[in-house]
């Protein structure tokens, strides 16, 4: 994605696009739709895929529309945890690409009615862009879940506190 030679870019652009998907990480699990909503441009294509499947999972496009992202997650795991790891991008002027890594836990009631959390490990794949006001925000993010687990959790995890 760095090609040998290549500047990321200035060092405050950088900064601000960790905090852009560190905040994607904390808006999902806080299930707060405005915050998940702000980070992206009004055109933003988000789109959900599977290392064994060819077509997207799940394709959502349009700033207004990815608040349905927190409040899906929301009815189907009480607890989400996504842990942000490496984060490599390269700036070019308003626009810049990156890629990120993420290690998220979806804690929910197994088929078996016993707590359970659902790991992913996920490698985001994301275009940002420069908006009027000078704020970074996604213009597209694609969301490669590159294998999952699914393993047993204490109770006591479920309860939201």
């Amino acid at each position: 994605m760095l090609p040998a030679g290549r500047s990321a870019g200035d060092p405050a652009d950088r900064l601000a696009l960790r905090d852009l998907v560190d905040s994607y990480a904390a808006a999902a699990d806080a299930r707060d739709e405005q915050l998940f909503v702000s980070l992206f441009a009004d055109d933003a294509v988000l789109q959900v895929r599977y290392a064994n499947l060819e077509d997207p999972a799940t394709t959502v496009t349009g700033a207004a529309a990815m608040a349905s992202i927190p409040r899906a997650l929301g009815a189907r795991f009480p607890e989400t945890f996504h842990l942000v790891g490496n984060h490599r991008c390269q700036v070019d002027g308003d626009s810049a690409v990156g890629e990120t890594y993420c290690d998220a836990h979806h804690l929910h009631t197994g088929a078996d009615g016993e707590p359970a959390d659902l790991r992913m490990v996920i490698r985001y794949a994301d275009a940002y862009g420069r908006g009027a006001d000078g704020a970074w925000r996604f213009a597209r993010r694609t969301v490669n879940v590159l294998w999952q687990h699914v393993g047993p959790v204490s109770a006591s995890a479920l309860h939201r506190s």
